[in-house]
């Protein structure tokens, strides 16, 4: 067996096979996956290769807490219990030393018992849990704006005021602990890489925002990205509304579902999806470890 940097054609679609294959509830392409590790150069992508063929990955990388690395180790169900994984696991941890990090995260399916063990014996205690909740759309009705406030899609000479509501509402995640925004570059390398971002408008002011992102292995399915509404305006419908917005917008150009992950906590947020239609998925549990020194 071999452990080794992707850097092949070969070597990316080996990757990009398992991963796959392990969690096909988030696919990914070759092509993402250039285009990610090409802006941030940061990210450190392994693959296991036995006799000709790609049979476990691993990814390290910088979380979005200051820091902390995030690993992820894939093994081919057949390939397993042959030390495949801990030697993934044992190659992510000089690029976790790089990033200068203090801890470990990582994230589980909740019905991957196996993982879940295999994590527990090095270590890794849960933390928290993400909520994935589904939409299948259909005919979807006409949005209606709360009162004083305009949906529409935002310009490209928006994108400053849309950064400035996603600085101001970043924080505000029901998350362990606080999670600093993303540099701007950081930001709109995720937030505005999808087909169409919405604003919510008061008299010409940005009061909130909500983003689509495309998920390339799957070109009928969109992400929404962050959905923010800045703290003195919210209870007044705003993301419903601009929720509503997107569902229409999707609908109308021909995609057929939409994916949303949320915070286990936040429970606002969690209500409108389910008052929209959304359907709970199993949750992907968060662990972490400290790094020993």
């Amino acid at each position: 067996m071999e452990i080794r940097p992707a850097s092949s054609d070969e070597d990316f679609a080996g990757y990009v096979e398992v991963w796959n294959a392990i969690t096909p509830r988030e696919p990914i392409t070759v092509a993402e996956t250039r285009r990610r590790l090409e802006a941030q150069p940061w990210r450190l992508y392994l693959v296991a290769e036995q006799e000709g063929r790609v049979v476990g990955t691993g990814f390290a990388g910088r979380s979005d807490s200051v820091g902390r690395a995030f690993f992820a180790v894939r093994v081919l169900p057949e390939s397993r219990r042959q030390g495949i994984g801990m030697a993934l696991y044992d190659a992510c941890w000089p690029h976790a030393a790089e990033l200068e990090a203090t801890t470990i995260s990582g994230r589980i399916a909740e019905g991957d018992s196996e993982s879940r063990l295999w994590a527990a014996n090095r270590g890794f205690a849960e933390v928290g849990r993400d909520v994935e909740l589904v939409r299948e759309l259909r005919q979807e009705a006409r949005p209606v704006s709360p009162e004083g406030i305009e949906i529409k899609e935002v310009a490209a000479s928006d994108h400053d005021a849309v950064y400035g509501i996603a600085v101001e509402c970043w924080p505000d995640m029901a998350t362990s602990e606080p999670i600093p925004a993303p540099s701007y570059d950081d930001w709109a390398q995720e937030e505005l890489r999808g087909p169409v971002v919405f604003g919510a408008f008061e008299r010409g002011r940005m009061v909130g925002y909500a983003a689509l992102v495309t998920r390339p292995a799957s070109p009928k399915v969109l992400e929404h990205g962050f959905t923010a509404v800045v703290r003195s305006h919210r209870g007044r419908g705003i993301a419903t509304a601009l929720k509503r917005a997107q569902l229409a917008w999707a609908a109308g150009h021909g995609y057929r579902e939409l994916v949303t992950y949320t915070q286990e906590g936040n429970e606002p947020m969690r209500a409108i999806n389910e008052k929209l239609g959304y359907r709970l998925q199993p949750a992907w549990i968060l662990v972490r470890r400290a790094v020993q020194t």
